[in-house]
């Protein structure tokens, strides 16, 4: 796969900085949530907030390092809302095969009724779809921005 002369490989070392971020919310959520810190704190540190900051950080970085264009804004997207989402189906998964609770198995993340296996389902295909089509979006939209944003002419002659 190339898009715009980069590789999967040049678009998981450009994301996997971010990747790093997105793990350690996920990370500090879990830890709260395991010490027991009140309920207002455990939904202030969101994984699904860390998703969307990581995509327009990347698109940032597409756009200073002149990475690449549109398509790689929505291969970059689609990186980013994968990792974290296979984080938290780990973290369903761990829950339900351990019989541990864990901050995405309580009532309030896990749809009631739902078996883990089909909130895992709905996780990797609802979820996916949905966070990848509008972080794409919105980074393409950050991307036009950034480019129609006027060019400083002393920057362009060092270059």
């Amino acid at each position: 796969m190339n898009i715009s002369g980069r590789g999967l490989r040049d678009h998981i070392r450009l994301v996997a900085p971010l990747c790093g971020v997105i793990a350690a919310v996920f990370v500090l959520r879990e830890v709260s949530f395991a010490a027991g810190a009140p309920r207002p704190v455990v939904h202030a540190i969101s994984v699904s907030v860390a998703i969307p900051t990581c995509v327009m950080l990347a698109v940032l970085l597409i756009h200073i390092r002149r990475f690449g264009g549109y398509a790689n804004v929505i291969l970059s997207a689609l990186l980013l809302v994968l990792w974290g989402q296979l984080l938290i189906v780990g973290a369903i998964a761990f829950s339900a095969l351990s019989n541990l609770e864990t901050v995405y198995s309580g009532p309030e993340y896990a749809f009631r009724g739902l078996s883990p296996w089909k909130h895992i389902v709905g996780q990797l295909t609802f979820v996916v779809g949905f966070e990848t089509i509008s972080g794409a979006a919105m980074g393409c939209l950050l991307l036009w921005m950034l480019r129609k944003l006027p060019q400083d002419p002393a920057r362009e002659k060092r270059r």
